[in-house]
């Protein structure tokens, strides 16, 4: 009797070492690892939970993804690098651009910029939106206000201070480099760089395949995921 106790005193405690030590899953909700400690979304912090945690159903906030969070993120970090933007000054959020390429962009880093846009105003920073034409436009199929056409847009925004942004793509997920600059002397005001896995990112991202075309070059791999990952709905 006192060893079946004591075997199952140990089965127990094993249990509940195993469950201690297990290592969370780093691709939900771009979860990370840092110095050994595993960090969530809602992080221990008393100023998180009061400024940034929500209850969907008791304020009726919207609920969020994992692009969302990562721009929520990037300017935490952007704001508490920052050394002298005032949040009455004007801030124009640019969109993010390839880092081989400066004219070239995707659709995740077009919807990193609108989350980027919504993360800084909740900071309450003075946003200023470059694609709000100058006129509303009626067509039969519906009423548009926005605009990427230039000759649509207001071409005298008192702005002096852009975020602008870059990202790249590797085998193993996206590296995101961002800064405020000070646009009438190029100064930099805050910066950050992020890592983010691309299993984090998995309904943007998608692994490369054996055999893919790149600026009209083939190109043969050993294995699917090789090369660097792809942005979904990208022309390659």
């Amino acid at each position: 009797m006192i060893n079946r106790l004591f075997i199952s005193t140990v089965m127990l405690a094993s249990l509940s070492l195993a469950a201690c030590t297990q290592t969370p899953n780093a691709a939900n909700n771009l979860a990370f690892s840092n110095n050994g400690k595993f960090v969530k979304i809602v992080d221990e912090d008393e100023v998180y939970h009061d400024k940034l945690a929500y209850d969907i159903q008791a304020a009726g906030i919207s609920p969020k993804g994992q692009v969302n969070v990562w721009a929520e993120k990037l300017v935490n970090e952007l704001v508490l690098q920052n050394d002298a933007l005032r949040p009455d000054q004007p801030l124009l959020i640019s969109t993010p651009v390839m880092t081989s390429n400066f004219n070239t962009t995707n659709e995740l880093a077009l919807q990193l910029q609108q989350g980027l846009l919504a993360a800084f105003h909740a900071h309450e920073f003075n946003l200023v939106d470059l694609n709000v034409a100058t006129n509303l436009r009626a067509t039969e199929q519906g009423e548009f206000m926005l605009s990427r056409n230039w000759e649509l847009l207001r071409a005298d925004l008192p702005v002096s201070h852009v975020l602008v942004s870059t990202m790249t793509l590797t085998p193993e997920g996206i590296v995101f480099n961002g800064r405020v600059v000070n646009v009438t002397n190029n100064r930099v005001l805050s910066a950050v760089q992020s890592f983010v896995a691309a299993s984090s990112l998995s309904g943007y991202l998608q692994p490369s395949e054996m055999i893919e075309s790149r600026n009209g070059l083939l190109y043969r791999h050993e294995n699917k995921g090789d090369s660097r990952y792809t942005v979904l709905g990208d022309k390659l």
